[in-house]
């Protein structure tokens, strides 16, 4: 699927580019044209960023689910919810995944030094919990080292529970991504995803194994190493649509 302005010579890749394409006498906040762009944002978006990547170019999506669940371990109790799950093909036709993070202003959530006290506790409320079992055993299948090492300690566990799920619907996939999808709206003023960028470089050094982009650097989306027992090719993105009020103004000046 491919966005264009008017003809194939020009492509559109962010909605950005789309609310600079605008006609000046279309261009009041509000109307129809940017109003339309506003409502096709976050397809184009995401869409943009994993065509920085040449295999993901001009994917054919067919379905979206949302908030789609993913058992990743043998544990009752809770599973990965993904906010957004695409399923595509690329161009010559190999199936793909999208299993998308989204956030509006949040940071993502505990670190493992956190969500580490939180399931003993848990444990202490309840000699059934398995949130220490499972957060022990993400630690062990993707970090390299031990749960009280400083460096996966700083971790977002929301990150691992997120890889994981990527990579337990990867199956039957050639190719399966991660992406984590930021939205900048007035609604958000305070707005705790600045820090976003650094938690996923910080993921892609401990447990992907890679470098990512810079924070800051937006949008991208890199391939990373390949998993044992995962046949997809893998892939992380990180992208920012940004609605809010000002920024509209100032594409549509």
């Amino acid at each position: 699927m491919r966005f264009l302005w008017r003809s194939e010579q020009t492509s559109l890749s962010s909605y950005a580019a789309w609310l600079e394409e605008i006609d000046t006498k279309n261009r009041e906040p509000g109307t129809s044209a940017p109003t339309l762009a506003a409502a096709w944002a976050g397809p184009l978006d995401l869409l943009g960023a994993l065509a920085t990547n040449p295999e993901l170019a001009h994917l054919t999506p067919f379905s979206v689910t949302v908030e789609e669940k993913a058992s990743f371990d043998a544990y009752r109790g809770n599973v990965r919810i993904h906010d957004l799950v695409l399923r595509a093909a690329t161009a010559g036709g190999e199936p793909v995944v999208v299993c998308v993070e989204a956030k509006a202003g949040e940071p993502l959530g505990a670190t493992v030094a956190e969500q580490t006290a939180a399931a003993a506790k848990a444990g202490r409320t309840n000699p059934r919990s398995n949130a220490s079992a499972r957060l022990n055993d993400l630690v062990a299948r993707f970090c390299p080292h031990p749960p009280n090492d400083d460096r996966v300690e700083a971790l977002r566990y929301q990150l691992l529970t997120a890889w994981a799920g990527t990579l337990a619907d990867a199956v039957g996939s050639a190719h399966a991504i991660f992406a984590v999808h930021e939205f900048r709206t007035d609604r958000r003023p305070d707005d705790k995803t600045a820090i976003n960028g650094a938690e996923l470089q910080r993921f892609g050094e401990v447990v992907l194994d890679c470098e990512v982009p810079p924070p800051g650097t937006v949008p991208w989306c890199v391939r990373v190493p390949n998993v044992p027992d995962v046949s997809a090719a893998l892939y992380v993105a990180h992208l920012v649509t940004d609605l809010r009020a000002d920024n509209v103004t100032a594409r549509l000046r």
